[in-house]
């Protein structure tokens, strides 16, 4: 009997499970059609059974009978609650008037009341989609806003990946293929520099100014602005624009927000490659030089052999998204909170093949001189968080912003590479090389900012910032080994017949032939502060004069220090056991720098800039009209810490650039804009370029030019846009 009744209730619970009913919709607002994210709707007739609308507006109601008729209600804050009844039964698929593709269309009315007299206190809503349309519309300005439903609807998962989708940008990727910097309007990535909450901050970047895109979490944004002209206000050292990241506010009222992604790389998981690992937590933390002293001579047992012992894998581990983020307000609205915090643990793999070329001596044609193949496999765990407290009164908002991004990678590539000019019928020479790092970048902001309407025409707001850059990357290791490869006895044609970067080839020995430990850190600290006076002067009914100047002032100081030595085998004619990843590590050497190579590299520095604006714009039903004028004044110092021949150990820059700017917006239609804008812009060099160093780079040679100066750009733009 307990058998009869165990088996009647798993028939029933089957049968519940297969007629259970789900009905799909989406909730928009009857006027805009724009989707209304967190609507709830309930099942008046059955109310264990609801569910609320997700960021692009739709909805799904589980757990219905297969037929009957209820009634939903659907609710949203200051939208009239509707009523509705449905047939469950119904096919929404056939375009009927209630519903297309599948779901059923439900439009909201805003609720509308006469009301006596009220006091209004309002927060403008900058996350929607419409709310980015309408900024980029109102602007003076040529804009680009990606708003936070954007984004989060996004698959992307850092900065540089938004940026992708955003117009007239396009992204710099790296030999491994990851987007890192943006290029805006075709200009290069110095041309461009960027803002956390309208504020500059440094590169962790060891050569130059500009900010990598991908350390920066994509759920730490509010918005994204592109900025791709500029105005008197706005620091000009920028050709092709400016990066805006704004982060997350504090919402109007409580919201806890979670967000978790498992995945995996398809590279590793079609099995177009094994996955490549050093042993990174057995790696030398501190250069010689910098650990005992200038004095101490160096030997190769002073490095630890992690960096060397390479070991490959099937697959690596899945990947991990994962994000958190709470806020509210408090004391009747007037003090808002926000933290938010992000976390990416990523495996990511790819290979390319290219060539080196050459002319040979007295010749005009060039040749292949080298072949390359490379396998690169990485992985990036990067870390951010996000503080932001806010204070509003009356008249006054005071904001204390704090932001800590991280990013460590740690980086195998294994490079097959072929010298054309050593192939015969029978044999050629390989060089195998292995390229181990693990590399850390960070960056810490802390930002307070106040905005002060002083009277219903005056305002003033002023910022203060400390930012501070870090990058490290300790024990960089290259070892090189030479094979020979010879033709096997049962292959037809040459040693070269078929591919040449097959793994199945017959190596008749193994040699080492160099290696190379190097040492990187820098450090750049920045304070600056900004003040901007503002004054609204109405000259009729639809003609506004905004008057605005402002003053900047930054100190920059920069440390860089460069540590390499370079090893020989102990025996030439060593010859290594087998042709596994295993040989690598299988190497005798001798340092031939024991002291270091002497760097140029090894410098401190400082940079003052400051700035002042005066600025006009006036407004009308016809459009705007923007005229201003910006002085900076740059200084830069450096100092080698090392002395070299013929070189001055100190270095300085020191200039003054006028930068005028003017825009006109028209109006011709509400819903069309043209605009045209002329800036001048400057570009600074950077003190990896104006250090007299020269050191042998991974592809070429790289020297610094103390004669380098700043660049003077003039721009124009030109931009119309028509909305619908």
């Amino acid at each position: 009997m307990k058998r009869f009744l165990f088996t009647a209730a798993l028939l029933t619970a089957a049968t519940s499970a297969i007629t259970a009913h789900t009905l799909d919709g989406i909730v928009k607002d009857h006027k805009t059609g724009e989707p209304l994210i967190g609507t709830v709707i309930r099942v008046k007739e059955l109310p264990s059974v609801s569910t609320t609308t997700g960021l692009d507006g739709t909805f799904t109601l589980r757990e219905l009978p297969d037929r009957g008729r209820y009634t939903l209600v659907v609710s949203y804050m200051a939208y009239k609650t509707r009523e509705m009844v449905v047939d469950v039964a119904k096919d929404y698929d056939k375009g009927s008037e209630k519903g297309k593709d599948g779901q059923l269309i439900i439009a909201l009315d805003e609720d509308l009341q006469q009301l006596g007299e009220v006091v209004v206190t309002g927060r403008r809503e900058y996350r929607s989609d419409r709310s980015a349309v309408e900024t980029v519309k109102n602007a003076a300005g040529v804009l680009n806003v990606m708003s936070q439903q954007s984004i989060q609807l996004s698959p992307d998962v850092n900065v540089a990946s938004v940026l992708q989708r955003v117009s007239g940008v396009t992204m710099e990727r790296d030999a491994s293929g990851e987007a890192s910097y943006a290029i805006l309007r075709g200009m290069d990535k110095r041309y461009n520099y960027t803002l956390v909450n309208g504020v500059k901050i440094p590169s962790p970047d060891d050569k130059n100014r500009y900010v990598p895109l991908n350390i920066f979490p994509s759920d730490l944004m509010d918005r994204l602005v592109v900025s791709k002209s500029l105005t008197a206000d706005m620091e000009g050292d920028a050709a092709g624009g400016v990066v805006d990241m704004v982060m997350k506010d504090a919402p109007a009222r409580f919201q806890l927000q979670a967000n978790a992604a498992v995945g995996m790389s398809d590279y590793f998981w079609s099995g177009a490659s094994d996955y490549l690992t050093t042993n990174r937590s057995d790696y030398t933390h501190r250069s010689p030089y910098e650990a005992f002293g200038s004095d101490y001579k160096a030997s190769a047992s002073d490095f630890r052999n992690g960096p060397v012992q390479l070991k490959s894998h099937a697959t690596p581990a899945p990947n991990f998204i994962g994000g958190l983020s709470v806020g509210d307000r408090f004391w009747n609205n007037r003090i808002g909170v926000m933290l938010a915090g992000s976390v990416q643990n990523t495996f990511r793999g790819t290979e390319r093949t290219y060539n080196s070329v050459k002319m040979a001596s007295g010749e005009q044609a060039m040749y292949i001189s080298n072949l390359h193949h490379r396998y690169y496999s990485i992985h990036d765990f990067t870390a951010g968080l996000h503080a932001k407290l806010d204070l509003s009164l009356a008249n006054h908002k005071i904001e204390w912003y704090n932001m800590y991004v991280r990013t460590n990678s740690k980086g195998v590539r294994y490079n097959n590479g072929v010298n054309t000019e050593y192939i015969s019928a029978d044999s050629y020479t390989q060089d195998d090389e292995l390229r181990s790092m693990s590399a850390t970048q960070s960056i810490f902001a802390t930002n307070l900012k106040g905005v002060h309407h002083l009277t219903d025409r005056f305002t003033v707001d002023w910022s203060g910032v400390f930012s501070q850059a870090r990058a490290e990357d300790p024990d960089r290791t290259y070892v090189t080994l030479t094979n020979t490869v010879g033709r096997s006895a049962d292959a037809e044609g040459d040693a070269v017949s078929g591919s040449i970067w097959s793994h199945n080839k017959n190596i008749l020995k193994t040699l080492p032939k160099n290696a190379e430990r190097r040492f990187q850190h820098n450090k750049d600290t920045d304070w600056a502060g900004y003040i901007n006076l503002a004054y609204d002067t109405r000259f009729a009914d639809k003609l506004d004069a905004l008057w605005k100047v402002g003053a900047q002032y930054r100190r920059k100081e920069r440390s860089n220090r460069y540590y390499s030595y370079v090893f020989n085998p102990a025996d030439i004619s060593q010859q290594l056991d087998g042709n596994g990843y295993e040989q690598f590590a299988n190497v005798d050497w001798v340092c031939k720098t024991p002291y270091s190579q002497a760097s140029q590299l090894n410098y401190d520095s400082k940079e003052h800039i400051g700035g002042v604006y005066a600025m006009a714009t006036l407004s009308s039903a016809l459009g705007e009209l923007n005229v201003g004028l910006r002085a900076e004044h740059t200084n830069q110092i450096y100092t080698m810490l090392q002395h070299f021949r013929n070189m001055g150990q100190v270095g300085e820059q020191s200039y003054w650039d006028y930068l005028p700017s003017a825009s006109v917006k028209w109006t011709p239609t509400k819903k069309m804009n043209v605009r045209l804008s002329y800036y001048r812009s400057i570009n600074r060099p950077g003190f990896y370029e104006i250090v007299p160093y020269q050191i042998q780079g991974e592809e070429y040679q790289e020297k610094g030019n103390p004669e380098l100066k700043r660049a003077r750009i003039d721009n124009i733009s030109q931009a119309s846009s028509t909305s619908i």
